[in-house]
């Protein structure tokens, strides 16, 4: 992989950064690392058609195209589900 160099400033919020910072160091990783991985995904997401239901980043990260209908609906499954366990 390639790494860019970036000739250009960014401005954040000086407490946005703090905070960032903070959560790099307890996670183990650099800003850098934290930034390049947010416009990954940020551009990865853009991407992707829209009408599918949103996936959360975790099981975004299990690497796992679960192919849901765009108008699968969440809390009905989820009802139906309770229903069929506790019936």
């Amino acid at each position: 992989m390639q790494k860019a160099i970036i000739m250009n400033t960014l401005q954040i919020d000086s407490v946005l950064l703090d905070e960032a910072l903070k959560m790099a160091k307890q996670k183990n990783i650099d800003l850098s690392q934290m930034v390049e991985s947010f416009i990954r995904n940020f551009v990865e997401r853009s991407a992707k058609p829209q009408g599918k239901s949103k996936i959360t980043p975790y099981v975004s990260r299990l690497g796992i195209d679960l192919d849901l209908p765009a108008d699968f609906d969440e809390r009905e499954a989820y009802r139906k589900y309770l229903e069929e366990k506790y019936g």
